[in-house]
């Protein structure tokens, strides 16, 4: 996708398969046909689609496929609008191949209209078709355009919440008695604060996590699941173990305390002499377990994992790095929230740095320690933080 292909590697492209980055298609496909496509690939990680090759690859005259009309179906057919490269190249007197080509979109997801409808595609593999509803969700959540932790929790109501969290919550509000209201005007007011989902009258995924009775009782995997291991490597013996359930600031506490638990070891002994061993503190390792719990990924149903080794901690959350962040850029302070609620929740408790400084700090605390730097990774859809301990 970057930049005119030359014939040769045409001609490579049409030995091979159709994957998740190729297409093909018949010079007859219809506009809709072709939008389809450019949704799917404007969807997901981009991709280039060749008219005039069919599925047997066989090469027909696609010269029909000008400019303006490859052009009409990007602007009309998709929503919002997109703007394909275009490229004719002769192949022989008789045979022109058209490769269009289609960027990652920014703003997510996209559809194909018609008429009065909005199909949704997604190209996955060698194939284009529907996003599941969680899917779709993701692909919202990716453009920004929805926050991941205001999404209602289906199945679960009002009474799933904490009379006494919510009684905290707008505790010395000068204008606003929430002892003395009624039901309804509780529950006007909860929507207001986004604790409450608007259309389903039920709590949102951060009303339940900060003022839920028992959050998991509806998010059974939005949990902290933390494992201590006598060694280097995962082994069948385990030196401790905690599912850490409730609300997310009991989460990031929860998983302090069985850091701090299974990093007592502070010193070794070498030679003749006890010398302290370096370890972060307390508050990096705080913000280690609040930023994993912060920006988590809420449409994968997968727990945080805190694992504990001898030499290193790991702690792995769902979902990549929102808006394309990448973790070089998050090493230099970048910072993009997904669960602005929770990020402020957190923030407003003290258990997590609201300017985005807390992996520059980490950085600067084990250059301090004289430890290895930490590690970030993204991998399927799964982000980790390794902190090395020696």
């Amino acid at each position: 996708m970057n930049g005119p292909l030359a014939r040769d590697e045409l001609a490579t492209l049409i030995a091979g398969e159709e994957d998740s980055f190729t297409e093909f298609k018949d010079a007859r496909v219809s506009p809709a046909g072709l939008g389809k496509e450019m949704c799917a690939f404007v969807n997901a990680a981009g991709g280039r689609i060749l008219i005039g090759v069919d599925n047997e690859k066989r090469l027909h005259d696609a010269s029909c496929w000008d400019e303006e009309r490859v052009m009409n179906v990007g602007r009309m057919t998709i929503d919002p609008p997109i703007i394909p490269t275009y490229q004719r190249l002769q192949w022989d007197a008789q045979r022109t191949v058209v490769i269009i080509g289609v960027a990652p979109g920014a703003e997510k997801p996209y559809a194909v209209r018609s008429n009065e409808s909005r199909r949704y595609y997604l190209r996955v593999g060698s194939t284009s078709r529907e996003p599941s509803r969680e899917e779709l969700i993701r692909l919202t959540q990716a453009s920004g355009a929805v926050a991941s932790d205001l999404r209602p929790v289906l199945g679960a109501a009002p009474e799933d919440l904490s009379e006494e969290l919510l009684a905290k919550r707008f505790e010395g509000h000068r204008t606003l008695d929430f002892g003395a209201l009624d039901r309804e005007q509780r529950l006007r007011i909860l929507t207001d604060a986004e604790i409450l989902h608007p259309e389903t009258g039920g709590p949102t995924i951060a009303g339940l996590l900060c003022f839920g009775s028992k959050p998991s009782n509806r998010l059974p995997y939005a949990i902290v699941s933390c494992v201590a291991y006598p060694d280097v490597s995962v082994t069948g013996e385990l030196s401790d173990r905690a599912d850490l359930d409730g609300c997310v600031d009991q989460q990031v506490l929860g998983g302090l305390a069985f850091l701090e638990r299974n990093l007592r070891s502070g010193s070794e002994v070498r030679g003749a002499l006890r010398v302290e061993r370096p370890r972060y503190t307390g508050e990096r390792l705080r913000e280690v377990i609040a930023n994993a719990v912060v920006h988590r990924h809420y449409g994968i149903a997968g727990p945080i994992q805190v694992r504990v080794f001898t030499d290193r901690i790991e702690v792995t959350s769902p979902g990549a790095p929102p808006n394309g962040v990448t973790p070089e850029a998050m090493r230099v302070g970048v910072s993009v929230r997904r669960n602005q609620f929770l990020m402020q929740r957190l923030t407003e408790l003290g258990l997590v740095d609201a300017v985005g400084r807390g992996v520059v700090l980490l950085y600067d605390e084990a250059a301090e320690l004289g430890l290895p730097e930490p590690r970030i990774t993204v991998q399927d859809a799964w982000t980790t933080v390794t902190l090395h301990l020696a």
